[in-house]
C-alpha cells in the first residue's frame, strides 16, 4: 500500500499548520514526533505518538484521521476504521480520509463499503488517480466487469501504466475451452479494379542513407507496397477474423516479434489482442526510433516512442482504448519501416498469403460474423455457419478504387523526391557512395501487377 503515504503526508501538512497555534505544547510535541516517525515509515512507533496526541486533543478530528492512517499501515484495519469514524463525528471530512477509509474496508473484504468510500473520495477530489484504479479493482472483485473497464478508459490518458495494470487484472470476455469436432473456414481475398501504387520514400528524408538504401528501387527510393497483389489478383496481408466467438481455442503462447532487418519489418500486417506484449528486435547496426500508435476511426494517437539501439531488443505493449481498431508500429526516423496490427478479441483470425489465401481451423460449431480487414480500404463482412467437423469457403473481393490513404511520400516524381540524392554529391556533402542494391522490395510489370517480397 505504498500509495497511502502521499495521502498521509497531505494530512500531516494540514495538521502541522493548524497545531502551531494550539495551547497544548505537549500534544503538539507528540504530534510532531508522530509525523517524523511516519515519514520514516516507523508506523508502530507513530501509532503510539498519535494516540498520545489524540488523548490530549480528543476534539481534533485531524489527529484521529491521521491515527487511522497509521493504524491501517500496521494492518490494524478495524482500529483504523474506528479512528476514521471518530474524525467524521468530530466534523472532519476530506477526500484523503474517505480514500484511506475505503482502503481499510477493502482490506477487510467489505467490498461494497469500500466502493462507497472511494466513490465519495472521488466526488470530493476528481484528481485522485489511485482512487480510480482501486475502484476498478473493487468493481472487478465484485464481478462488475463493465464498471471496471470504464475505470480503465478513465485512467487511460491520466495514468497509462495504471490503466494497463487494471486492464490486465480483468478477465477477458473470451474463454478458453476444449473444442471437439471443430470446423474450418477457408477462402481467398482478391483485389479488383486499379492496383494502388506503392508509396515511395526518398532516402534523403531519413538518416542512414547508405545503409537503408541497400534495399531500394536503385534510384534512392524505398518503396512500401501497402497493396501487394499477385498475378491472379490475390491480395496479400489482409486479416480475416471471426468477431463474435466468445469461447474456443487458446491464443498462441509465443510472443510476437517486430523484427527489424535492413530498415524493414518482418511483417506488414499482424493480428494482435489488446494489452498483448510484442518484442521489438533490432538486428540493424543503426538506431531506430520506434513509436506505437492507436488508430481510432480517423484519429491516430502515439502511445509510446523510444529508441531501439543497434543490435538490441525491448518489449512494448499493444495497449489501446476500447474503441481503437488498429495498432501501428513504425520508425519515426525511417517511416517506411512499419507494421499495422488489427485488434482481435479471439484467436480465430488469419493473414492472407501471397496469393490471397487464408485458412482458420478448429472453430466451434455455430454462426459467426466474418470480417475481412485491410488497413487502407473499407472492411468487408459476411456470415458463416460452422457445423461439426465441417468446412466452409468464403471469398472476399475488394476494389482498388476504394483505397483510403494519406497521400504522403507516394509519388516518385517531382522536386520533393528527385533532389540531392540524384546528383553526384551526397546530401550531407562529399562524394556520393552507392552501396550495391541487395534486393528490390517489389516490382510492377507492364500491366502494373505488383509482386512484393
Amino acid at each position: 500500500m505504498r500509495y497511502i503515504s502521499s495521502i498521509l503526508l497531505f494530512l500531516f501538512l494540514l495538521i502541522c499548520s493548524a497545531e502551531a497555534s494550539t495551547p497544548s505544547v505537549k500534544a503538539d510535541l507528540h504530534y510532531q514526533k508522530a509525523v517524523k516517525l511516519s515519514q520514516q515509515r516507523l508506523w508502530k512507533d507513530a501509532v503510539s505518538e498519535f494516540i498520545k496526541a489524540a488523548k490530549l486533543l480528543p476534539k481534533k478530528g485531524l489527529v484521529h484521521a491521521n491515527l487511522g492512517v497509521a493504524l491501517s499501515q500496521t494492518g490494524m484495519f478495524k482500529e483504523a476504521l474506528f479512528s476514521f469514524d471518530k474524525a467524521l463525528q468530530l466534523g472532519y471530512d476530506s477526500s484523503g480520509l474517505r480514500y484511506n477509509r475505503g482502503v481499510s474496508f477493502a482490506r477487510l473484504d467489505l467490498v461494497d463499503e469500500a466502493i462507497t468510500e472511494l466513490e465519495k473520495a472521488l466526488s470530493l477530489d476528481r484528481r485522485m488517480v489511485r482512487a480510480e484504479y482501486d475502484l476498478g479493482i473493487l468493481y472487478n472483485r465484485r464481478g462488475d466487469r463493465k464498471k471496471a473497464l470504464e475505470k480503465v478508459e478513465t485512467l487511460y490518458k491520466r495514468n497509462n501504466k495504471l490503466a494497463k495494470k487494471l486492464f490486465d487484472q480483468i478477465a477477458p470476455d473470451y474463454k478458453v475451452i476444449t473444442v471437439d469436432n471443430g470446423g474450418k473456414l477457408k477462402g481467398r481475398v482478391t483485389l479488383a479494379g486499379p492496383i494502388p501504387k506503392a508509396r515511395s520514400f526518398h532516402l534523403v528524408h531519413a538518416p542512414n542513407i547508405e545503409f537503408c538504401a541497400r534495399i531500394s528501387d536503385g534510384r534512392g527510393h524505398r518503396l512500401l507496397f501497402d497493396f501487394t497483389v499477385s498475378q491472379n489478383r490475390g491480395l496479400k496481408d489482409t486479416i480475416v477474423s471471426l468477431t463474435n466467438i466468445k469461447k474456443g481455442k487458446p491464443f498462441p503462447q509465443k510472443m510476437q516479434t517486430f523484427n527489424i532487418d535492413r530498415c524493414r519489418a518482418n511483417n506488414y500486417i499482424i493480428g494482435i489482442k489488446n494489452s498483448e506484449n510484442i518484442l521489438i528486435e533490432n538486428t540493424d547496426p543503426i538506431q531506430h526510433e520506434i513509436a506505437t500508435y492507436e488508430v481510432r476511426n480517423i484519429y491516430s494517437d502515439q502511445t509510446s516512442n523510444r529508441p531501439v539501439i543497434p543490435k538490441s531488443s525491448q518489449v512494448r505493449a499493444a495497449f489501446v482504448r476500447a474503441d481503437a481498431d488498429e495498432f501501428t508500429i513504425k520508425c519515426n526516423l525511417h517511416p517506411f519501416l512499419q507494421t499495422h496490427g488489427y485488434l482481435v478479441e479471439n484467436p480465430y483470425y488469419a493473414v492472407t498469403d501471397a496469393n490471397g489465401n487464408f485458412s482458420i481451423e478448429n472453430i466451434p460449431p455455430g454462426t459467426y460474423e466474418v470480417v475481412a480487414w485491410h488497413t487502407y480500404i473499407p472492411e468487408q463482412k459476411g456470415t458463416i455457419t460452422i457445423k461439426e467437423s465441417g468446412e466452409v469457403t468464403m471469398d472476399f473481393e475488394f476494389n482498388g478504387k476504394d483505397e483510403r490513404r494519406k497521400l504522403y511520400h507516394d509519388d516518385i516524381e517531382g522536386y520533393r523526391f528527385n533532389t540531392w540524392f540524384d546528383s553526384k554529391e551526397k546530401f550531407y556533402g562529399g562524394p556520393r557512395i552507392d552501396d550495391p542494391v541487395e534486393e528490390l522490395q517489389a516490382f510492377c510489370d507492364k500491366d502494373h501487377i505488383c509482386a512484393g517480397k
